[in-house]
């Protein structure tokens, strides 16, 4: 009787350092998730930026895809940021966690404009473009300055 409670002691111990091991590696797996999420939107608003600025000599195609994949990457920021994704290597700070509300706003803000922005490739309009890039951009920043850690040079 003891060795087989023993035994499933054991058993039940090895089982949580598995499921902990498990979680952490989820955790971290988010984690690297929104890190590509951010700098897939970082590359489509540089490349966005770069053609509304008319010194490159390219097709309209272009100028819809970049700005419809930034502003649908854009609808997925309040979805990145779930409870435990905030252990690990990340410069989310913790406020995201601890002021959601104040969180969801800002990421409701990018979704928002990201929704504008789809809108504005669809309609062919550029200076639609422009103003539309413009704002979510604005959204971005106002979101990284109240929720990520300042990048070191």
């Amino acid at each position: 009787m003891r060795a087989g409670r023993m035994i499933r002691g054991i058993a039940t111990a090895i089982g949580a350092v598995v499921l902990l091991a498990v979680a952490t590696a989820d955790e971290q797996g988010m984690i690297d998730y929104r890190k590509d999420v951010m700098l897939s939107m970082a590359a489509h608003l540089t490349a966005l930026t770069e053609l509304l600025a008319g010194n490159l000599e390219v097709n309209e195609r272009h100028v819809e895809t970049q700005a419809t994949s930034l502003g649908l990457n854009a609808q997925l920021v309040s979805s990145l940021f779930p409870p435990g994704s905030d252990e690990g290597d990340t410069s989310a700070l913790p406020g995201i966690w601890q002021r959601p509300e104040q969180f969801l706003n800002r990421a409701e803000a990018a979704e928002r404009e990201g929704r504008n922005l789809v809108a504005a490739a669809g309609s062919g309009d550029r200076e639609f473009m422009v103003q539309s890039l413009k704002r979510l951009a604005d959204a971005c920043r106002d979101c990284h300055r109240d929720f990520r850690h300042e990048e070191e040079d």
